[in-house]
């Protein structure tokens, strides 16, 4: 308990931690819902250039609508969103080592398993605080897009929100565990922020992009055990959003109980491996 006061008490006195938290909330906000009302409301007729006939961009607006904002909070924002999450670890763990306290961290303190411990558990609930911040400002938006255009405020079942908040933590926790893991194992924050990135923008999406385009369906069947893939499976595992005039979107390549199952394990591995650098890492050196 001394481990995790210690270091909620730091992590809230950061500003890059609110930074990242108030930047996500923010775009949530403007990206998620207010520029696709505005756009969706005032574009001209023949923005709907290339749609199925009779479908307008107007059609898109159930999107914003709070019966949809589970689903669409973790379609749009399970990978963006979880570039901040990713930051977040980095932070939590690789300042540590840029403003060297770490050496007074795991010599004079309670031990090194033990802090780690409490820095875990300052995460998880800096990461519990960014997916309830999201879901706040994302029902918030929602209503308001209802009521401008004169819409149903009814809203998904208790039930399905929290299962779309516990999902979104599962996710958050990946990436923020991630990134702590990165930091961890570079001993700084700048390298474990550009990697994390690169894998979350470019590495998974681009080779199995292109190797599922040319090799065929036995790229998925590996692809199904690599985290994003499995991020996508959870958040469309809610089910996806009809709009008036497209065909279906098809079934996810995996259930939810698949991606729980592997994200969790994602999760486990990135704990153990930060564990056993620290517990074997000369930090004095």
């Amino acid at each position: 308990m001394r481990a995790l006061i210690g270091e909620l008490f730091k992590a809230g006195r950061r500003p890059a931690v609110w930074v990242c938290v108030l930047g996500l909330l923010a775009a949530v906000v403007t990206i998620g819902y207010a520029l696709p009302w505005i756009a969706e409301t005032y574009s001209p007729p023949s923005s709907a250039q290339g749609l199925p006939s009779g479908t307008t961009l107007a059609d898109f607006k159930v999107t914003l609508y709070p019966i949809n904002f589970v689903r669409q909070t973790l379609q749009q924002w399970a990978v963006l969103g979880g570039v901040f999450a990713l930051i977040l670890g980095v932070l939590l763990q690789g300042s540590e080592y840029g403003w060297g306290t770490v050496k007074t961290m795991y010599t004079q303190r309670d031990g090194r398993l033990v802090m780690l411990a409490g820095k875990v558990g300052a995460l998880a609930v800096v990461v519990l605080v960014l997916v309830l911040g999201v879901f706040a400002v994302a029902a918030a938006s929602s209503t308001a897009a209802a009521l401008l255009d004169g819409k149903s405020l009814d809203f998904p079942g208790v039930a399905e929100t929290i299962k779309g908040i516990g999902a979104l933590f599962l996710i958050y926790g990946f990436w923020s565990l991630f990134g702590l893991t990165l930091a961890t194992l570079f001993r700084q924050s700048a390298m474990a922020i550009g990697l994390g990135l690169a894998y979350a923008l470019v590495v998974e999406g681009l080779i199995f992009g292109f190797g599922g385009g040319l090799l065929g369906d036995w790229v998925k069947k590996i692809q199904e055990w690599f985290p994003i893939a499995n991020t996508g499976y959870l958040a469309d595992s809610f089910g996806a959003i009809r709009l008036r005039g497209l065909p279906a979107q098809a079934a996810p390549y995996a259930d939810a109980t698949h991606a729980v199952a592997v994200l969790a394990t994602y999760v486990a591995a990135f704990l153990v491996i930060s564990a056993l650098i620290l517990r074997r890492r000369d930090v004095t050196a």
